[in-house]
């Protein structure tokens, strides 16, 4: 069989139970829960079936043997100590290696083999008692509650209650389906009473390799074992009948009659196609579709705004009632046409997040520090895109907290704070903005060592570090080359990475910031746009060309006269509510010559991180939504410039970046 269009969608579920069962992991170890190994035992199962479906044998072997592991966590034979633990972790990050390097069969042979020695060894010292003393076995009798009791008691026509038990072959891998054929075979012999497990966790393939029924039947035995033998991979048939002893009537329960009986029978098939129901419509909320065809639509959805913008300003020029009535309904259903293919690319942050707990926990034991990571506002929705971009600078965020921000455990007992720190990492909707911070509880920064740092480095002067406040010297951590370790290492310090992390959050439209105080802990603060397709933006006009200012860097409007503008340090500035403002001329800023003959000057406001600027520019011409295009190789990388855009008339606008302007 050709598996490889299935190729896709495998490796995406597959990603999804190797996440789920990082984090299941996660909190096994500090909550032995029964639940959570079933869990992570039904994936493992899930991941083992797929992946010997699709021919990835080495994953299949792999997966097999952390199954046999789990199950021995399930039975109680084994404890979550810090060695099973840590091997489980192995094997997950060797899934993960494989997974990416699925084209060359032979990758990751070696590891593999030697990994499973390591699970075989662990499921070897186990006593094997315990695998044969499970519910399973034959001459155990099988409990039935009284309703059930009441069923074989009221039989009639010469039927009787058979105990079967089926045992599947140990390298079935579609049990679920199997447990069907030998419920559908055994409709025709009579009527199912129980089965262990129940019919749902048959369906969910939570059992092992073999369960129970209680089948109500005139057949024969031998007719009932030769039907099931004939299933494929079903290796043993018994049966037996179910004794008078464990049917008998207590005295103290009342006797019901037929009908009542099957009242009750027929209310309890109704109440679970119910639930089966409601399953099923709960199981069908989300729907996967390929990046490719949402990023088609959206480049759609681009050009008709781009067209209805234009129609609207047709509009404006013609008289006719019926059109401009006509336009304004094309209006409302772009908008909301708009807003629903926006909402389709939004993503929740938890995706990055479900990946940094594993990373602390491994990060903390091997710095020998004891860290709790709490995780707030997982749900809050981002532009795909964006999600796809923020990991990277959020794992430098976090292994600097770790490893430079939290003290080890001694140091902080000393000072009187609890051994174990916390890292903190939070997300909320702030506006049109998403604001994500990272706080720990640590040392804090000095500022004192950092201006000393900055000196040494040759980043700034005696003198610039001297006027520096204690905030704009935290900043300083930002600059490429800064660190403030005492030792080079692959974690290291503070400033190793940060650079990049400005980078590319500055990259995204959005902008970095730090926020400290010296023996209380460090909080990071990143602010990010929502979506980077479609924006609202401040159209201007500076030397005859129109240029889009995104809305979001905008604190307001103002006009200003020559009188206003004061010089401190040679640089332009205007008193604005008792805040200092610098002036930045546009023209000037993008190279252009300078034309400042105005006796009134248009100014916009700007915002990025907790600096403001006033851009000078000619004329204000409006709002306007707009779509992002991005330059092409040849002009992109121009200061201050983030993208382009087209407007209604057909020209082409470029759409400044504030924070780079500032």
């Amino acid at each position: 069989m050709d598996t490889s269009e299935y190729r896709d969608i495998f490796l995406a579920e597959a990603q999804e139970y190797l996440q789920g069962l990082n984090t299941a992991l996660l909190e096994l170890e500090h909550n032995p829960d029964e639940e959570i190994l079933q869990e992570m035992f039904r994936a493992a199962h899930s991941l083992k079936g797929m992946s010997a479906t699709m021919g990835f044998q080495l994953l299949a072997n792999l997966t097999h043997q952390m199954e046999n592991v789990l199950d021995l966590l399930r039975q109680g034979l084994l404890q979550v100590d810090r060695n099973v633990a840590n091997l489980l972790f192995e094997s997950l990050d060797l899934l993960e290696t494989l997974l990416a390097s699925l084209d060359d069969p032979e990758a990751g042979m070696g590891q593999v083999n030697a990994l499973v020695a390591k699970l075989c060894s662990v499921c070897d010292a186990q006593p094997d008692e315990g695998a044969e003393s499970g519910r399973s076995d034959a001459s155990a009798e099988m409990e039935l509650d009284e309703f059930e009791k009441e069923l074989i008691r009221s039989a009639e026509n010469g039927e009787c209650a058979r105990h079967i038990q089926v045992a599947l072959e140990a390298t079935c891998l579609l049990k679920s389906v199997r447990a069907y054929m030998v419920f559908k075979a055994l409709e025709k012999f009579g009527h199912v009473i129980k089965s262990v497990p129940s019919a749902q966790e048959l369906e969910e393939e939570q059992f092992d390799n073999s369960f129970d029924i209680v089948l109500l039947t005139k057949t024969d035995d031998e007719t009932i074992r030769e039907e099931l033998s004939q299933i494929a991979e079903v290796e043993r048939v018994t049966l037996r009948e179910v004794s008078q002893e464990s049917v008998s009537k207590p005295a103290e329960v009342a006797k019901r009659t037929e009908s009542q009986v099957k009242a009750e029978v027929a209310a309890g098939e109704e109440a679970n196609g119910e639930t089966k129901k409601v399953v099923r419509r709960s199981a069908e909320k989300t729907i996967r579709v390929e990046t490719e065809k949402l990023d088609k639509l959206i480049n759609l959805v681009g050009e008709l705004v781009i067209n209805r913008t234009r129609v609207v300003e047709l509009s404006k020029s013609e008289a006719m009632t019926e059109m401009v009535s006509s336009v304004e309904q094309l209006d409302r259903i772009t908008t909301d046409l708009q807003s629903a293919v926006m909402k389709l690319r939004m993503v929740p942050i938890k995706q990055v997040f479900d990946r940094f707990p594993r990373m602390v926990r491994d990060l903390s034991q091997e710095k020998g520090k004891k860290v709790n990571l709490q995780i707030q506002g997982e749900e809050t929705e981002l532009d795909r895109s964006i999600v796809n971009q923020i990991g990277d600078p959020l794992v430098h965020l976090l292994r600097n907290s770790v490893d430079h921000g939290i003290e080890p455990p001694g140091d902080r007992v000393a000072s009187g704070k609890p051994e174990e720190g916390t890292v903190l990492l939070d997300a909320r909707h702030e506006g049109s903005f998403v604001l994500i911070s990272v706080s720990d509880d640590g040392k804090g920064i000095n500022a004192d060592v950092v201006r000393e740092k900055a000196v040494q480095k040759g980043l700034i002067s005696s003198a610039e570090a001297q006027r520096l406040s204690d905030e704009d010297a935290a900043r300083l951590v930002f600059r490429n080359g800064f660190s403030t370790a005492e030792q080079v290492t692959d974690i290291s310090g503070r400033g190793v990475g940060m650079d990049a992390v400005k980078t590319v959050i500055e990259s995204m439209n959005g902008n970095v910031d730090i926020k400290t105080e010296p023996g209380s802990g460090t909080t990071f603060y990143v602010r990010l746009p929502l979506t980077l397709a479609i924006i609202k933006a401040l159209l201007v006009e500076l030397a005859g060309e129109t240029y889009a200012i995104p809305i979001e860097s905008i604190r307001e409007n103002l006009y200003v006269t020559p009188a206003d503008i004061k010089t401190i340090q040679g640089e332009n500035v205007i008193n604005l509510r008792d805040e200092v403002l610098p002036l930045i001329h546009l023209d000037e800023a993008l190279g252009m010559q300078a034309t400042h003959n105005h006796d009134e000057l248009s100014v916009v406001v700007v915002e990025a991180g907790s600096r403001k600027a006033g851009l000078v520019v000619d004329v204000l011409l409006g709002q306007q939504e707009i779509v992002i295009k991005s330059l092409s190789k040849v002009v992109e990388g121009i200061p201050g410039v983030a993208g382009a855009t087209v407007l209604g008339n057909g020209k082409v606008a470029l759409i400044l970046d504030v924070s780079n302007l500032i």
